[in-house]
């Protein structure tokens, strides 16, 4: 009986604790990514399991920030406000991501591809993977210098 109304109790305060507004993304914090790049989303790949997740991989068209590959397969984590969802991982798109990791927003969903570099989306704001648009990439540059 205690199992049931402790896991009635855990899953209720996940839900209280969503995001009322998702924040929109912020250009000027890319710079405290360790990653910055634009390229053409290649493949998707939602994983299984309690965790979600998914794999994003990457044509790599330029590195505005780090070092990188050809090809870079980030690991999208579960557990914030925006994903990760097929819908958003299309077309030519800027991303920011923490090398090893991402940064620790809770320890309720911890990373489930440390080997990966995480794209970064912060705990109730958009997922800083954009459409790599003229104007988007513009402001990383500028945001960059």
């Amino acid at each position: 009986m205690w199992k049931v109304i402790l896991t009635v109790a855990v899953l209720s305060a996940g839900r209280a604790s969503a995001c009322p507004v998702l924040e929109p993304f912020d250009m000027a914090q890319i710079g405290g990514a360790e990653l910055v790049l634009i390229g053409e989303v290649t493949a998707y790949e939602q994983l299984g399991g309690p965790l979600g997740g998914a794999l994003v991989t990457v044509a790599v068209e330029e590195v505005l920030k780090g070092r990188s590959g050809d090809e870079v397969t980030f690991i999208w984590n579960r557990g914030m406000a925006q994903g990760p969802h097929e819908v958003l991982a299309r077309g030519r798109v800027l991303i920011g991501a923490m090398r090893g990791g991402r940064l620790v927003v809770t320890s309720r969903v911890p990373d489930m591809r440390p080997d990966l570099p995480s794209i970064i989306q912060p705990y109730c704001g958009e997922v800083w993977m954009q459409p790599a648009t003229t104007r988007t990439v513009a402001a990383a540059r500028e945001a960059l210098e």
